[in-house]
């Protein structure tokens, strides 16, 4: 991802979570946008990171940490 892709999924997410904030909380935010925004990206990358390849785009998102603890330990595959 360039600089201009990743500044512009920020700003994306920074007007999302001001939107959300204040239309589901009916508050604005006390928090600094911008750190959350990029918090949210972070995290974001790192469970797409820790996905590939174990988790298909059928697959249901709940289903995520069920199959993470499958490839820790066999042990912990339903069978």
């Amino acid at each position: 991802m360039s600089d201009h892709e990743h500044q512009a999924d920020l700003e994306a997410i920074q007007v999302a979570l001001k939107q959300t904030g204040e239309l589901l909380h009916g508050i604005v935010s006390r928090s600094d946008i911008k750190q959350i925004s990029a918090e949210v990206l972070r995290l974001n990358e790192a469970v797409r990171r820790g996905a590939a390849g174990r988790i298909q785009s059928g697959d249901h998102p709940q289903d995520f940490a069920m199959l993470l603890l499958a490839e820790a330990d066999d042990t912990n595959r339903v069978s």
